[in-house]
């Protein structure tokens, strides 16, 4: 999966911006029909400091878009909790196209 890191008026750390890749790239792993995705680091000074870094995922592929947002203290902190948004939103993914793939059989065939 391509991973893009972008900083929204300021410039990401590095270490940041290996440990962003290197989750959002493990959920590619989970379904592989996702191909893209974009990570936005951004502070928002208006708000208070518990909330203020701001992390935005927006994951796409073969028609299906997966996004989450997530605010918190630090911005590794904000990308683990959209991380773990993100994982629930695959699981459920995975899900529907396995059964779509695997029908279950009818009782009637049975």
């Amino acid at each position: 999966m391509d991973v893009d890191v972008l900083g929204r008026r300021q410039t990401v750390p590095d270490g940041v911006r290996a440990q962003a890749r290197s989750k959002v790239a493990k959920l590619g792993r989970l379904t592989p029909v996702l191909e893209h995705a974009e990570v936005r680091l951004a502070e928002d000074p208006d708000q208070p400091a518990a909330n203020r870094h701001v992390c935005e995922v927006t994951i796409e592929g073969h028609g299906h878009v997966l996004r989450a947002r997530a605010r918190a203290a630090d911005l590794a902190v904000a990308v683990d909790l959209v991380v773990h948004k993100l994982e629930h939103q695959v699981e459920r993914l995975k899900g529907k196209l396995v059964g779509r793939s695997h029908p279950r059989r009818s009782k009637a065939l049975s």
